[in-house]
């Protein structure tokens, strides 16, 4: 038993990219069987079915931190991950989403179409930063983003490595298409493409985060509460919300992705 442990921290240790994509998806398709044969934790409001999907959803960060525990570094890489990073203009991307879904919102309405603003209480917004924070952000970026986006960047550049990890996220998602999941009635491919934009938003503010995640973090959480308010107000069900979202996304990405590179060779150039 020693010398297959010893194997396997050794596999770890010497492909920590390989050894945290198998890790993931291993700890996530556990959790994933066990939702296909107990009916009841298909969903995490049930008591039975919280803790498997918290399994599942911090699948990133357990492969991360196992792979660091294997490096002997697991504190000092945490610590790095959560450290408050000096302020950056590129932070502020952070309110791309909720500016997204605003500008939708005013969409709707100038077409006379029904929002149900009645429907938000100001009450439901600790409630919902908790719930979107740990059923998501927390639970994933210090594996997409603190452990795998740095480590690929290294070889691929930050572009390259924005679009591998948002492949890969999109696709460590794509299970919950044959559940009864809020994810499930959104179309794949637009989610998909949702996803690499947001890798991409992700990875430019990482870039500017001095290897903290924490602005990561907040991005992701942004993004989820977007969904969750548009669902709240009734102004879209989900699938055409995201489809509609991408109308924007895109070319502000590119937008975004062009000024990131010409100010990138300028400050090269000074």
């Amino acid at each position: 038993m020693k010398i297959v442990m010893g194997k396997i921290n050794s596999l770890l240790v010497s492909n920590p990219i390989f050894g945290f994509v198998i890790l993931t998806f291993f700890i996530s398709a556990a959790s994933f069987f066990i939702m296909l044969k107990i009916p009841e934790a298909q969903t995490p409001e049930s008591m039975k079915g919280l803790p498997v999907w918290l399994i599942a959803i911090w699948s990133p960060n357990m492969a991360a931190i196992i792979i660091w525990l294997a490096q002997k570094k697991a504190l000092s890489s945490i610590q790095a991950a959560f450290s408050i990073p000096q302020f950056s203009w590129w932070m502020l991307l952070v309110l791309i989403p909720l500016l997204v879904a605003g500008i939708l919102l005013i969409i709707e309405v100038s077409k006379g179409n029904t929002v149900q603003w009645s429907n938000f209480k100001l009450s439901y917004v600790l409630p919902l930063v908790f719930i979107n924070l740990i059923m998501g952000p927390l639970g994933e970026e210090l594996g997409w983003r603190g452990f795998l986006y740095p480590l690929l960047k290294n070889s691929y550049g930050w572009m390259g490595s924005a679009l591998a990890v948002g492949a890969i996220w999109a696709i460590w998602h794509s299970p919950l298409w044959l559940l009864d999941s809020p994810q499930s009635k959104i179309p794949f491919w637009a989610f998909s493409i949702n996803v690499v934009l947001l890798s991409i938003l992700m990875s430019i503010v990482y870039n500017h985060s001095q290897d903290s995640i924490i602005a990561v973090v907040l991005l992701h959480l942004t993004f989820n509460l977007s969904l969750g308010f548009i669902d709240i107000l009734g102004s879209h069900q989900s699938g055409i919300y995201v489809i509609k979202s991408l109308y924007i996304y895109v070319p502000l990405v590119l937008v975004l992705i062009g000024i990131h590179e010409f100010t990138k060779t300028s400050l090269c150039e000074v």
